[in-house]
């Protein structure tokens, strides 16, 4: 069972798909990054050297932050490199720190598929109530989508990682302290 679980991990992870996932992800990380500083800059040369208002450039910032922080909170939860307290795991003995990473990795999932589901009605009703900005009237669901994206690509990156969790032999945790 283990090692069609982890021959059907191996498939996902070497797929198109996944490579092609994590490019769009670096994509939308440069391009929200690019975006946030190019508009911020031209905001303080406006401001600063020309003595003009730039009327409504929060509103763009506010659309690429939201795109920059949800995707990239999920890019970190595809890396490993999200906030995690793991002070107890330092302290147990291999097999503990076994079933506590399943034991936080089941609880991970369950609340991102929570998230995710809450995220997918939050962008229903944006469709229904299409709610624009008060200066440029852009509609809000380019923000309202990046949560729901978010969510959507957290909860796979979650479930993926659950996967491997149970999978993990107790001996890696004892020659590396775990992955």
């Amino acid at each position: 069972m283990k090692e069609n679980i982890q021959f059907c991990l191996n498939i996902l992870r070497d797929s198109t798909f996944w490579k092609t996932l994590l490019a769009v992800q670096k994509l939308i990380l440069f391009v929200t990054t690019c975006v946030m500083v190019g508009v911020l800059g031209v905001v303080v040369l406006f401001r600063y050297t020309l003595r003009l208002d730039f009327f409504g450039y929060d509103e763009i910032v506010m659309i690429s932050a939201f795109w920059m922080y949800f995707i990239g909170s999920a890019y970190a939860m595809e890396k490993r490199e999200h906030v995690r307290a793991d002070i107890l795991e330092r302290i147990l003995p291999p097999k503990g720190k076994k079933i506590l990473r399943i034991i936080a990795s089941f609880t991970q999932t369950l609340v991102a598929i929570e998230a995710m589901h809450l995220s997918i009605a939050y962008i229903i009703n944006g469709f229904h109530i299409w709610p624009t900005t008060s200066a440029w009237n852009l509609p809000l669901v380019t923000s309202m989508s990046a949560v729901t994206v978010g969510f959507v690509l957290m909860a796979f990156y979650v479930t993926v990682q659950l996967f491997e969790e149970i999978i993990t032999p107790i001996s890696e945790f004892e020659e590396n302290g775990g992955m």
